[in-house]
């Protein structure tokens, strides 16, 4: 129903823009009144046979009816997407991203779902908003499928009991539920998780979407399953399954004819969506005007409520528009913005208007006041900053001049390193500085957030221990690298393999924390034991590498025993026998790039004798390039096996010798490494003491340069 003072507005409206036609006039109207439907949009139809209705009572008088022009031949029905097979992981798919459907591609939208979705597709009716499911394939930009999101339906009983609203809400707030009417992934994509990936998608822009198109969020989203599907997708995005349908249709007034059941699933999207879905809002639509139906003029409003006057009218309209426009923009403004909006309303508004906006706007008169002064003198308006030069609180470091002095004495290398500092013996975090500070003078108080900004504007920042001093090194280090290279590269020309060996960190046994990350279900780490106290009948394993380097293989040898000369030929013996003699069948030269100490010590008197036998059982001649001392990490097996070793089993526990195993067999890189991988069970006592005898049978010649480091063990039955 309409008031009296709805009509007097519209008999002013209709005199006052006589020379409109009658669409513009009743735009006018519902505008002015206002009168729109759930949707935002207004209601042309029921406002022009309101007009209609008073001009034939002769209360207002309208412009005559236009001839309507020959209607435009109609545009040629597009034809929709083509089929594509295409069969993948979502990973494979680039980036899935879900896009709203530009204006130029409705109707291939429109083709392709009547086409391609089992119930078809005719019109969009109400709010809606199209969307478009892409991706990337083999390279190239793909479309995967469809949504479409649609005014809800008026009357789901489960759907009604789920939400507990009153049948007064219900009518008033039904428009801040949306449907998900159509849903499509095209024939031939057939990609796991695909469905509640893309839903997932939506729903995240869905909001945000239907408030630059409408003016208000949804805060529920719906949507009907028919049989025989069951709503997998919807349930894997984690929708609540409220329940079944009754199976009435809109066939009739009275929805009396029979339907299909089907299941019905929702999704909240704000945490608080019950209060949410009622909430007062200055955007929602008058529930006055959204059921307003035309009475005889001079018809008293009922309850004996006062009827207001055009012009009352008209400024209400006026102060509500005032604030919802202040509202739907404020968030994104700052405090000068602020100022000049509000003081615009107040000049748009006339007479009165600084005190009324203040009040509406709940902002201070002295705040429009000053917006109004700022807009008709723009002179005065500070167009760097928000505010004016020299306002707000003066900086602390020239309240207080001596802080950065005071802060540069504790952070210099001098003050950190005397025996009488207060932070020799503490670490410098910001808190620690601040604390220090302030008992450096009285009455001073310094926050740690100031303290790090003050570091930042000084040139300081958070710095970690880079190592690069090298200590004490042999005056030949670099002669010997030159040499190892040069040695590696003779024996490549001959095609003769060359091996880099060592023996990886030990490794505990058991499900022991082990350093990295890696992914795992939120909040749901893996389960390890709080020490690492050695497992007895685990123990501890010795991974012995040998890296390949021209092939770029490597092969493991996981000792459960001790880490010895004996072990370390025995893995280079199992390299040759199992990789070494098929890949090198006509080798007669080995050459072991090994480090200085360790199980293959260049002074161990053990790994010589060992090579020994080993030349004497493969007939190859054995040379040995020791690193210098101090240089490991320039072996070639650290950085071209091990370190992709741990990057492979990072924050994995190393329950057993087959997980071990297994993950080390499995350590590929994208240069194409292969490891080979195998555990060795045999027992290797330590402390094995080597005759005279047995050394002096060494076939040994040492290098001319640096002979203990260099030098080549020929078998015995060598000619």
């Amino acid at each position: 129903m309409f008031s009296p003072a709805d009509l007097e507005l519209i008999r002013w409206t209709a005199k006052r823009f006589g020379a409109l036609g009658r669409r513009e006039l009743a735009r006018t109207i519902c505008e002015n009144l206002p009168w729109k439907a759930p949707n935002g949009q207004v209601r042309m139809d029921a406002c022009l046979r309101l007009l209609e209705q008073l001009e034939a009572a002769g209360t207002v008088q309208l412009a005559p009816k236009r001839t309507c022009a020959a209607p435009r031949p109609g545009r040629p029905r597009a034809q929709a997407l083509p089929r594509n097979e295409i069969a993948a992981t979502l990973s494979e798919l680039r980036c899935v991203r879900v896009e709203p459907v530009p204006p130029e591609e409705r109707a291939v939208w429109d083709a392709t779902v009547a086409q391609e979705h089992p119930l078809g597709f005719r019109q969009a009716f109400g709010a809606h908003q199209r969307y478009w499911i892409r991706g990337e394939f083999g390279g190239q930009p793909v479309i995967l499928g469809a949504l479409l999101f649609a005014a809800a339906a008026k009357d789901v009983a489960v759907r009604d009991a789920w939400l507990g609203w009153t049948r007064p809400q219900q009518q008033r707030f039904r428009q801040r539920i949306v449907a998900n009417s159509r849903f499509l992934i095209l024939p031939g994509v057939r990609v796991p998780h695909l469905a509640s990936h893309a839903l997932a998608l939506a729903l995240r822009r869905l909001p945000r979407d239907w408030r630059e198109r409408y003016g208000f969020e949804p805060v529920i989203v719906e949507t009907f399953v028919s049989p025989p599907w069951r709503g997998t997708c919807y349930r894997a995005a984690n929708w609540v399954h409220l329940g079944q349908s009754t199976g009435r249709g809109r066939q009739d007034r009275n929805y009396a004819a029979g339907g299909t059941v089907r299941e019905v699933f929702a999704y909240p999207l704000v945490p608080n969506w019950r209060e949410a879905l009622v909430a007062e809002s200055s955007s929602s639509v008058p529930e006055a005007a959204a059921t307003w139906q035309p009475t005889a003029p001079g018809t008293p409003v009922g309850g004996g409520e006062p009827v207001l006057t055009a012009e009352q009218t008209l400024n209400e309209m006026t102060e509500a528009r005032i604030k919802q426009r202040y509202e739907m923009v404020r968030p994104f403004l700052d405090e000068k913005q602020r100022r000049l909006l509000a003081g615009a309303e107040a000049i748009a508004y006339g007479s009165g208007g600084l005190r009324r906006v203040a009040a509406l706007l709940g902002v201070g008169k002295d705040t429009v006041g000053r917006g109004i002064h700022e807009l008709r003198h723009p002179e005065t308006v500070e167009t760097e900053g928000v505010r004016s030069k020299g306002g707000g609180r003066k900086p602390t470091v020239e309240t207080d001049p001596e802080l950065l002095a005071d802060l540069d004495h504790l952070i210099s290398p001098t003050t950190r390193g005397h025996p009488e500092s207060a932070l020799r013996w503490t670490c410098k975090s910001t808190r620690k500085l601040a604390a220090e500070l302030n008992a450096l003078k009285e009455g001073r108080s310094v926050s740690y957030f100031l303290v790090a900004k003050l570091l930042h504007e000084m040139g300081y920042s958070l710095q970690a221990p880079r190592k690069t001093l090298e200590g004490k090194q042999h005056p030949d280090r670099n002669a010997q690298f030159e040499h190892i290279n040069a040695t590696i590269e003779y024996y490549q020309e001959q095609g003769q393999p060359v091996i880099s060996v060592d023996t990886k960190k030990k490794e505990i046994v058991g499900d022991f924390k082990n350093v990295g990350r890696e992914w795992q279900l939120e909040g749901q780490p893996e389960r390890v034991r709080t020490h690492d106290f050695q497992l007895k009948d685990l123990g501890k394993v010795s991974p012995y590498g040998i890296y390949d380097l021209a092939r770029n293989e490597g092969w493991v040898n996981v000792g459960t025993d001790h880490d010895t000369a004996t072990f370390a030929v025995a893995s280079i013996r199992g390299w040759w026998q199992t990789t070494g003699r098929p890949a090198y069948p006509r080798a007669t030269h080995l050459l072991i790039t090994a480090d200085g100490g360790g199980s293959n010590s260049a002074r161990s008197r053990l790994w010589k004798v060992e090579l020994q036998k080993l030349a004497d059982e493969t007939g190859l001649s054995l040379a040995v390039c020791h690193f210098p001392p101090a240089t490991s990490k320039w072996n070639k097996v650290e950085h071209r096996l091990f370190a992709h070793i741990t990057q492979n089993w990072r924050g994995r526990p190393l329950e057993t010798h087959e997980v071990i195993v297994n993950l080390i067999a499995n350590t590929t890189t994208a240069a194409g490494l292969k490891v080979h991988c195998q555990l060795d069970t045999t027992p290797y006592p330590t402390g094995v003491a080597v005759p005279d005898a047995d050394l002096k049978a060494i076939q040994i010649e040492p290098s001319a340069f640096h002979g203990e480091w260099n030098y080549i063990i020929r078998p015995h039955n060598a000619s």
